[in-house]
């Protein structure tokens, strides 16, 4: 029990929510995210963030970062919150609460980080490692993110209050899934499905556009708006029935979440290189092998080589859906293998098909 008065737990909380400061490679940014009301009050707070209230947007250009923080209402209890932003700086958010207020919205959020990755000089064009995942957290969920300088990120974020939520489950199925109700009365604070991105641009890109393409005036039609931001949380849902419970990974809240990010960004600059040996990988995170192991799994779903090997076989698919007329062996080579039928076998391990039948599974 806290023996701080009121107003002084007050002042430490406006205190920390304007302090930076750096841990484990990142400078940490903290802000205020009982609702996204709240949210927006400490982002407002901060000196380098401009608000546009007419715009429903903030913005910033500083040292960490530069990009742009879109939000709208769409009724009682809903929120839609987009930020498409660009990193100088490893920069890491921490959801700080506000314990004088309720902390009462489940987040439901898919990301696109676009990162650089390393490759052989025989490669003429930078790749980019593309990372897409669905996450879901529970009201007051202690989430942390890490982003990497020079990587680019696109969060999607709904917000619904628990209010919200019992009122339309009632009323509709939208959230009727055995699975998604064990996960609600779990201990559980959040979920990841990262395969849940794949075929959801025809329901995920209209909200996108709808709210970074809003011109001066904000958005025109917010009820058409809202309809599409409930036709992506059935989307999630029914993707979450289909799936079965499969793919679904919980993820570490506290700091050791920073240090699985810094791996999995290890791991994908080496894409183009053999795989750095999980002792390596434990020591340039500052963990011990068996926490490493066990979270990264947790995360991602595959042990670290696994996951290692996956990337590879979906640069490799990248690299021949973009250009087609790539020889496989080539490919082969540049990913460091020297026998081209382990290279085709692990490929089809990944995706069901061969490399070489790539164009026919396109089309099919």
């Amino acid at each position: 029990m806290s023996i701080l008065l009121p107003s002084t737990q007050k002042f430490i909380l406006k205190f920390r929510q304007r302090l930076m400061y750096y841990r484990d490679g990142f400078y940490i940014m903290p802000y205020i995210a009982n609702s996204p009301k709240a949210t927006l009050n400490s982002l407002e707070s901060m000196p380098f963030i401009k608000n546009y209230p007419d715009q429903n947007m903030m913005s910033s250009n500083n040292p960490f970062f530069n990009g742009d923080f879109h939000y709208q209402e769409l009724e009682e209890g809903l929120w839609l919150l987009v930020s498409n932003i660009k990193f100088k700086k490893n920069v890491s958010y921490d959801l700080i609460y506000d314990k004088s207020i309720p902390a009462s919205y489940y987040t439901l959020s898919y990301y696109i980080h676009k990162n650089k990755i390393k490759s052989t000089p025989s490669l003429i064009d930078n790749k980019v490692n593309i990372d897409k995942s669905w996450i879901l957290f529970k009201p007051g969920a202690k989430a942390i993110n890490a982003h990497f300088a020079g990587s680019e990120s696109i969060f999607l974020t709904i917000n619904f209050s628990e209010s919200w939520m019992e009122k339309n489950a009632s009323s509709s199925d939208l959230f009727i899934d055995e699975k998604l109700k064990k996960w609600l009365k779990s201990e559980d604070e959040c979920l990841i499905l990262p395969e849940l991105f794949n075929g959801s641009n025809h329901v995920s890109q209209p909200v996108l556009d709808s709210i970074l393409f809003k011109g001066n005036k904000g958005v025109i039609d917010v009820l058409k708006l809202k309809i599409q931001s409930l036709e992506l949380i059935s989307f999630f849902i029914k993707k979450m029935k289909e799936t079965g419970g499969n793919n679904r990974h919980y993820i570490p809240i506290n700091q050791n979440r920073r240090k699985i990010i810094k791996a999995e960004k290890r791991i994908c600059d080496a894409i183009f290189q053999d795989f750095p040996g999980v002792e390596e990988i434990a020591s340039y995170v500052g963990m011990s092998q068996t926490k490493l192991k066990a979270d990264f799994k947790n995360t991602y779903g595959k042990t670290l080589f696994k996951y290692y090997q996956y990337k590879q076989m979906e640069t490799a698919r990248n690299m021949l859906m973009k250009e087609p007329n790539l020889k496989i062996t080539y490919i082969a080579n540049v990913l460091g293998y020297a026998n081209v039928s382990k290279f085709s076998s692990a490929f089809r391990n990944c995706f069901g098909y061969l490399p070489s039948e790539m164009n026919i599974e396109s089309e099919s």
